[in-house]
């Protein structure tokens, strides 16, 4: 059995200053749509809104916190949530890249087999990428993916 042991650090999620403008427009829009809401008599989604809405303000404003990433024989760890090699399906390594005056660092998307989390990024800031695509070429498959829509959409906005 070949034995292989990689280690990196890297942020929890993407950081991003914001200036008291962009949460003043964030905050704006957010309690026009929540008005429209209760207007129409969607009172639950106003509310659900407003929750999401404030949680994520709250969250884009405190910086990332290190979060160390492990590929051993046992399987991927990320902080201290491990997910056994039996549990995944493929993968891909998404290069890093500019895209409208953004960088995005590169990524390691995975494909799990659990039904409520399918595809699972991890950040490979710092990362050895040639060592970590030749261990992961040989436990799993490499399927080509996209980053999810989710996160494109969150940085789109700047969370």
């Amino acid at each position: 059995m070949e034995e292989y042991h990689i280690t990196w650090h890297a942020p929890e999620h993407e950081h991003r200053e914001h200036t008291a403008d962009w949460y003043w427009a964030v905050s704006i829009i957010t309690i026009s749509l929540a008005i429209a809401f209760i207007l129409l008599g969607n009172i639950l989604l106003s509310l659900i809104l407003v929750i999401g809405i404030g949680s994520l303000l709250l969250h884009s404003k405190n910086p990332s916190r290190m979060i160390e990433h492990e590929i051993s024989r046992k399987g991927i760890r990320s902080g201290d949530k491990l997910r056994p090699w039996h549990t995944l399906e493929a993968f891909w390594i998404l290069e890093e890249q500019t895209i409208h005056n953004i960088h995005i660092s590169p990524k390691l998307l995975l494909i799990s087999e659990k039904p409520y989390m399918p595809q699972i990024v991890i950040p490979l800031d710092n990362a050895p990428l040639d060592e970590i695509h030749q261990i992961l070429s040989k436990k799993l498959e490499e399927v080509p993916q996209a980053e999810p829509f989710a996160s494109r959409l969150m940085r789109t906005f700047g969370f």
